[in-house]
């Protein structure tokens, strides 16, 4: 990674559309749910040294669950183009009980807040926290909710990502 590329709308909504496609594509293919993991990074650069941290250990967190559990992972599969990195998880269990694993690193891991583990149900609907009984994601700064802050702009791209480099900074000192 070296130099930072800056992304623009149209290329994070032609990304997002492909990465729908993709995702319909494994569900029809697979017929069971899947998981499409992306990393909360505002700003117009997506790729970036704490990214990166991000997705790795996001990635990592979520094989050890499927472990743990003893859910099957039929496929996986990530990419990398500029507009941030992408991974998908197609896995032999319930999609609601896939969800509530989704939510659990979510809300233990240290970095868990800046992972989007989406849960898309075999018939290619997302399945939400709410449908769990769970709240909204609160912002990183305050405790609004997060859409909230991020379609009213409560707060400077620059001061959100300080937030996040401190937090990957305070996750790397921990790490064995």
């Amino acid at each position: 990674m070296t130099g930072t590329q800056l992304i623009t709308l149209e290329q994070l909504l032609e990304a997002r559309e492909l990465r729908a496609a993709h995702q319909k594509e494994l569900i029809e293919k697979y017929r069971l749910p899947l998981v499409s993991f992306t990393v909360n990074m505002p700003g117009e650069s997506k790729k970036t040294p704490d990214s990166s941290i991000i997705f790795r250990e996001g990635c990592n967190a979520l094989v050890k669950k499927l472990k743990e559990t003893i859910c099957g992972l039929e496929y996986y599969d990530s990419k990398n183009p500029d507009t941030g990195f992408e991974a998908f998880f197609v896995v032999k269990t319930a999609e609601r009980s896939l969800k509530a694993l989704m939510l659990e690193i979510e809300n233990e891991h240290p970095l868990g807040r800046l992972f989007d583990l989406d849960v898309i149900g075999v018939d290619g609907k997302p399945i939400s926290r709410e449908t769990l009984g769970n709240s909204k994601r609160k912002c990183l700064l305050c405790e609004q909710d997060a859409h909230f802050c991020a379609r009213n702009r409560e707060h400077t791209v620059e001061t959100l990502i300080e937030k996040i480099h401190s937090m990957v900074d305070s996750y790397i000192k921990i790490i064995p």
